[in-house]
């Protein structure tokens, strides 16, 4: 636990120390403490006011207005949030030996309970509620459903956005009516939760399945669906039994997600865990007990990562304002030193054991890209209108589009877009459907610096390495016609003396004319950047891929999408993106890639 005053004696220890272990001049040590005591004494103040505050906090109730939500318990479990104080351990084995332990701090909420423990804990409650607007009115500890699963779908709640998930992976909802959450809580609105886990029951109160939800440090997602009643990939029907009989639950499945610098893509994973309310969730205290193994390609078990409980969960119900407060004292730098611990053991690793760094690939399809800069949020709102008009203006054709960014108005599994011409209604679950998802947000501003919008498609679908692929699509042949199509539909490209309309005024007006020129310099930039890498290596291109190459950007002013911007969106959606564009081309030429540059030279312009 930690107590204010060691700051404010940090002087008298840096003397003493400094004679102790230096033999250096006494006087000169000291003159160097007093220099220091004013910071001594100002963390020492900010120490005692943040204890004074956590007195006042925990002495006060959430008034009702707080939120719309009451503590409530929906599925019958008789389960109750707890705290759990535990550790953490990683060992590897090879090519080089390496372990490290910490303390850990984990929550557990039954799935259907929602609403707060005084001003002490928050389950599921809206981000937008009141009481998370103000830092002095925010829960100390509080586990949020927009920190979970899917991207966005913070209205579903944890009970919905689970639902939701299950409904994607083809599993009856009804299946597993109980269901519990053990994750790494969020401080005072911050929180670093490398995994989660979930563990759901079937109608006999057995464990069944588990869900695996893994957060890389690139903020990216991967959640692992574990039926410990099936067989997996190298799991033994022994193993199988086992699961069934026992209150262990064992599941082997395959490596596809980049977790750490220092381990490939490759591999495979076998993870044992104890249900931690076995039997028949009749053990409401609960204890944590999950190791996970990382086994290479090769079969050779790479290294091992535990977590357990150090001691049965704790009910903050109980817990008196002081018990509280102690709890606080002891367990709130732990979220904090999460991402540090790790920034500090991959230095080992790098410097002292000089391991190999393994490039960062993209997210497979199943996997969750980061989230969405504000430069990406905005082209993705421009090109989802334009494939959707794309998709109508064409022949019997269905599209699902699944975006990476999260949109109030879309399913967890995607938008359906159907062709208005077709003559027959298209089933969304047949095989006809093209299924396009881009698998990062990355996709939009690499898609935005190509004129010819099926050589960045083709380059991508065409290269045998999907490291830095960045969407996927289920029929890719079909999909290319969709956007050759393109060039001969009102939304394809014009050719540069076709556009002398003025799209935003009367002719001649400042507006149009602003607006003309940043279409030219869009256009200007594009032709003098430096061209986009192409991600296919092969040797070999059709006749129609040279035939494209040899009408150069040059001919047109604007791509499929830009003229659809300019010309179909409304003015100020237009100029937003043509903002963005213009800008993450400059960066092209001038920061190597990197509109933050531009943005932070504009900022300092100011």
């Amino acid at each position: 636990m930690f107590h204010p005053l060691p700051s404010i004696l940090s002087p008298a220890w840096f003397v003493f120390f400094g004679y102790v272990y230096f033999k250096n001049d006494v006087w000169t040590i000291t003159a160097h403490a007093l220099a220091i005591l004013p910071i001594s004494l100002i963390s020492s103040g900010l120490v005692l006011c943040l204890f004074l505050a956590a007195f006042w906090r925990l002495s006060r109730k959430v008034n009702a207005e707080d939120t719309t939500d009451s503590p409530k318990e929906e599925d019958g479990s008789g389960l109750r949030p707890l705290l759990f104080p535990a550790r953490t351990t990683h060992s590897r084995f090879f090519p080089k030996k390496h372990s490290f332990s910490y303390s850990y701090l984990l929550i557990g909420v039954p799935i259907g309970w929602c609403g707060w423990v005084d001003s002490f804990l928050s389950v599921d409650i809206p981000l937008h509620c009141s009481s998370h607007k103000s830092i002095w009115r925010r829960p100390w500890f509080a586990v949020h459903a927009k920190d979970h699963l899917e991207r966005g779908g913070e209205h579903l709640g944890l009970k919905g956005k689970l639902q939701s998930y299950l409904k994607t992976q083809d599993e009856d909802i009804r299946s597993y009516p109980y269901a519990y959450l053990i994750t790494a809580p969020r401080f005072l609105g911050y929180s670093f939760n490398p995994v989660s886990f979930w563990y759901l029951y079937n109608t006999d109160k057995e464990l069944k399945v588990m869900i695996l939800e893994v957060n890389n440090t690139f903020d990216e997602r991967r959640m692992y669906l574990l039926n410990g009643s099936s067989s997996s990939p190298g799991q033994s029907k022994d193993c199988i039994e086992e699961n069934r009989t026992s209150r262990t639950f064992r599941n082997t499945w395959t490596k596809d997600f980049h977790v750490s610098p220092f381990n490939s893509r490759k591999g495979s994973y076998a993870m044992t865990a104890h249900d931690p309310f076995s039997p028949y969730l009749s053990n409401h205290e609960g204890d944590i007990d999950n190791s996970i193994t990382l086994d290479s390609s090769k079969a050779h078990a790479k290294l091992v990562a535990r977590v357990f409980s150090t001691q049965s969960g704790i009910d903050p119900v109980m817990l008196t304002s002081r018990a509280r407060l102690r709890f606080i004292a002891s367990w709130w730098w732990v979220g904090f030193v999460t991402f540090p611990r790790i920034i500090k053991e991959a230095g080992k690793l790098f410097f002292r054991r000089k391991l190999h760094v393994w490039y960062r690939p993209e997210v497979l399809k199943d996997s969750i890209g980061r989230q969405a800069t504000m430069d990406e949020t905005i082209i993705e709102r421009s090109f989802r209108p334009y494939l959707k008009s794309l998709v109508e203006s064409s022949s019997a054709f269905s599209l699902r589009y699944i975006s990476p960014i999260p949109h109030p108005s879309s399913p967890a599994e995607g938008e359906t877009f159907t062709s208005k011409t077709s003559t027959s209604t298209v089933d969304p679950e047949k095989d006809e459907t093209i299924v396009f998802k881009p698998t990062t947000p990355l996709f939009y501003s690499r898609f935005v610096r190509y004129s010819h919008i099926s050589e960045f498609l083709s380059s991508e679908l065409l290269s045998d390495d999907d490291k830095d692929r960045t969407f996927w699509v289920s029929h890719p042949q079909l999909f290319l016609q969709l956007f050759e199509r393109s060039k001969k539909t009102s939304v394809g490209v014009l050719p540069v003396e076709e556009e002398d309309d003025d799209e935003d005024g009367e002719e001649g007006s400042s507006s149009s004319i602003l607006s003309r020129c940043g279409w030219q310099l869009l256009h200007f930039l594009r032709n003098h950047r430096p061209q986009p890498p192409s991600v296919n290596n092969t040797t070999t291109t059709n006749n129609n891929n040279n035939q494209e190459k040899k009408s150069d950007i040059r001919a047109f002013i604007l791509s499929p999408l830009d003229h659809y911007a300019k010309y179909h969106l409304p003015p100020s959606q237009s100029t937003g993106y043509r903002k963005v564009v213009t800008k993450i081309l400059l960066s092209d030429v001038v920061a190597f890639g990197y509109p933050e540059v531009v943005d932070t030279v504009v900022y300092l312009g100011r």
